[in-house]
């Protein structure tokens, strides 16, 4: 029944924009395999969608949950690898295990619980050894690499077959990520370990250098079209546009006050609109009163007083041509000659994109743009 259900607000996905940035992934770093990072929900785009999209072209998925893994596994058709970036709690080993799901290494005594865990259950578990140059949240420290992987090498139910660091700041310090990628390569020669996957380049990284030296890169916010760095890359295209409809269309007398607290009061006959979404769709409140905009029949139109849970209020008096209840409104996306990109409202509502993104809620619907 919820199928057939209209929209109040909802997510479009163009495949198109999807197939073009994995294109620019592949001309950027052409002898390396692309993880395609789709935690959270795929940034907000729909995991099983846009799992189902990129699955005929990609080469490994990458999560942060044992969930996120377990979900994807039933879709996944030719793409045979999916790798939980995230370190798993020791009672949720066993079920990736026997799911054949690649795993995240940071210690030798994480090694030996996953080679006891192998044992138990007669399989070799498949590892990325971690090594943290520099992020300072996961993996082997520098000092201690060499000497634990020597050891952990002789686990008989271990396979090594990735080697990994995270880069904390691709997107604005170049000199210390290259610093972080001779020391990675300087310990990777030294360890005698041969993995068929050796990845250090996220999505700022990749659009500056490329594969970083390694033979798998993880995009994460550039398969969305998305640019990681403050500037605009022309060649990502936004894969999401998010929209909401009209439901109630108002005349306003001077005076009147908008929305909780009275934050706002006209100053003069208004026409509002009100609109099907709220922060519980994942519209962060923190736009209210930060100039933020959406676009309605091709104009921008600034939203007044503060974002509700599951409405907010715009002026749509600047609008000349007839507007009706069930009218669609662009949140995210371009209309005629205007657009609201991610960015702007991450920049107004003080944070980054990856959070206004992956903040849609799951009661937003996503559908998958026919661009036939």
């Amino acid at each position: 029944m919820a199928a057939s259900l209209a929209k109040r607000t909802w997510v479009e996905i163009n495949p198109k924009a999807l197939f073009n940035n994995l294109d620019l992934c592949k001309q950027i770093a052409p002898d390396a395999e692309i993880m395609a990072v789709v935690k959270a929900d795929a940034y907000g785009h729909g995991l099983i969608e846009t799992v189902k999209t990129l699955d005929p072209k990609i080469d490994a998925f990458g999560v942060a949950t044992l969930k996120e893994a377990m979900t994807i596994l039933p879709i996944m058709e030719r793409c045979k690898m999916v790798m939980i970036l995230g370190a798993l709690l020791p009672d949720e080993r066993e079920t990736a295990i026997k799911n054949n799901i690649n795993v995240t290494v940071s210690s030798l005594q994480e090694a030996q619980e996953y080679n006891d865990l192998g044992r138990t259950n007669n399989k070799e578990v498949k590892v990325h050894l971690i090594v943290d140059t520099g992020m300072g949240r996961l993996g082997f420290t520098e000092k201690n690499f060499l000497r634990d992987c020597e050891e952990i090498r002789s686990f008989k139910n271990i396979d090594i077959v990735g080697m990994a660091t995270h880069f904390p700041c691709s997107d604005q310090n170049d000199e210390f990520t290259d610093h972080q990628i001779e020391r990675f390569k300087s310990l990777l020669k030294s360890s005698n370990i041969d993995p068929k996957w050796i990845h250090l380049a996220n999505s700022a990284a990749s659009l500056r250098i490329g594969s970083s030296g390694g033979t798998m890169i993880r995009p994460g916010l550039m398969i969305y079209g998305i640019s990681p760095t403050e500037l605009n890359d022309p060649r990502l295209q936004p894969a999401l546009e998010w929209k909401a409809r009209i439901n109630q269309i108002r005349i306003l007398e001077e005076g009147s006050s908008i929305s909780y607290g009275r934050t706002f009061v006209t100053k003069k006959e208004t026409k509002v609109a009100t609109i099907a979404v709220g922060y519980g769709d994942g519209y962060p409140r923190s736009l209210s009163g930060q100039g933020a905009e959406v676009i309605v029949k091709g104009k921008r139109c600034e939203i007044l007083g503060r974002v509700t849970m599951d409405m907010i209020m715009v002026d749509v008096s600047s609008i000349d041509e007839p507007i009706e209840t069930g009218d669609e409104v662009i949140l995210i996306g371009k209309d005629g000659e205007e657009s609201i990109s991610s960015k702007e409202l991450a920049k107004k509502a003080g944070t980054i994109p990856w959070e206004i993104l992956t903040g849609i809620s799951p009661r937003v619907i996503r559908v998958i743009k026919n661009n036939r």
